[in-house]
């Protein structure tokens, strides 16, 4: 079985913000809702900047499936982390325990409201991402199972990002030369994705 994940090259990654879009676009989240977010950070000793592209790290061992009384967050055997809306209640306890700031909760806004949405287009954006529930990264699990790869990754113009099998000595995401690293990596959630530092920049930890 595999294990998916990604692996990240900062040093790639130009801050276009296509996969922001990308990833909107294929899983129609609500106004406001950013599955994939990407920060521009500045290294405080060179001067530097990088942009680091953040959404949902699909742990290992998910603290925010630990938290959530209601057992709406599970985990695929290939290690995929998603989130049951039926079951969610919408109390907030997974977004307080991800030290990611990953999940969100659905908001009821829709796009382009002040230009009349029809009941059945509200209808259908509430049962694609009902409100008052958590939503986070699926890793576009609808494409995955039909052999494809995550939004964000297929349209990245830099190819920042490399998604694979982390099991698979032949997977893309084994052939990167420098060892890539975890954010927050003494939480020791064992994130499965990973980022690729370029130097002098430091691992990103706190």
């Amino acid at each position: 079985m595999a294990r998916y994940g990604i692996v990240v090259d900062v040093a790639r990654c130009t801050g276009c913000m296509t996969c922001m879009v990308a990833c909107k676009e294929e899983n129609r989240t609500r106004p406001g809702i950013w599955w994939n977010k990407v920060f521009q950070i500045e290294n405080d000793v060179s001067g530097s900047i990088v942009y680091i592209r953040h959404a949902c790290m699909h742990c290992d061992l998910p603290p925010c499936m630990d938290a959530c009384s209601q057992k709406a967050i599970y985990k695929r055997p290939d290690g995929i982390v998603l989130i049951d809306e039926t079951k969610c209640r919408g109390d907030g306890d997974c977004v307080l325990a991800c030290p990611y700031d990953a999940i969100e909760i659905n908001s009821d806004q829709v796009y382009f409201s002040e230009w009349g949405v029809s009941d059945e287009d509200v209808s259908l954006i509430n049962r694609i991402h009902p409100p008052g529930k958590a939503s986070k990264c699926n890793f576009c699990v609808h494409r995955i199972d039909k052999g494809k790869e995550p939004a964000c990754v297929e349209s990245c113009p830099s190819t920042a990002m490399t998604f694979g099998d982390l099991d698979d000595p032949d997977s893309p995401v084994q052939q990167k030369r420098r060892q890539p690293v975890p954010l927050l990596n003494h939480q020791k959630f064992r994130p499965n994705v990973s980022y690729m530092i370029p130097e002098p920049i430091d691992p990103i930890s706190r």
